[in-house]
């Protein structure tokens, strides 16, 4: 299936971006996600406090706001925390990474997959 129009896909080939407005549900695909990572950055917050990395564990903070105060007030953007996959080298027993339902059902989306096998092809999954 074609999900894209061909200006769509030439854009993409020239500019080597492509927004495609509409194309996830902020609240039946995103959301999920968000409120998942709620939940990695808790156990992030809190492994870091105890560490003395930081000061809080800015509970009271909404999502947005509480990754920014935590990577600001640790020096570090802990980004590998929300990956779902794994870096290319120097991987550890204790590399952190997030693989929960919610990421892998918008992997799996059927509309992002149309997308993406309009830019290359059929074969997506190998």
């Amino acid at each position: 299936m074609t999900y894209l129009t061909q200006a769509q896909i030439d854009q993409f080939r020239n500019e080597g971006y492509l927004l495609v407005e509409g194309l996830l549900d902020p609240v039946a695909d995103l959301d999920p996600i968000i409120e998942e990572y709620k939940g990695v950055l808790e156990r992030l917050a809190h492994d870091l406090y105890a560490a003395g990395a930081i000061s809080s564990t800015y509970d009271e903070l909404p999502f947005g706001e509480r990754v920014i105060q935590i990577y600001q007030e640790s020096g570090k953007v802990h980004a590998q925390y929300f990956d779902f996959s794994l870096p290319q080298g120097n991987v550890k027993v204790d590399t952190p990474m997030w693989v929960g339902p919610a990421v892998f059902r918008a992997l799996r989306n059927e509309r992002l997959l149309d997308a993406v096998e309009s830019l290359i092809g059929p074969e997506i999954y190998s």
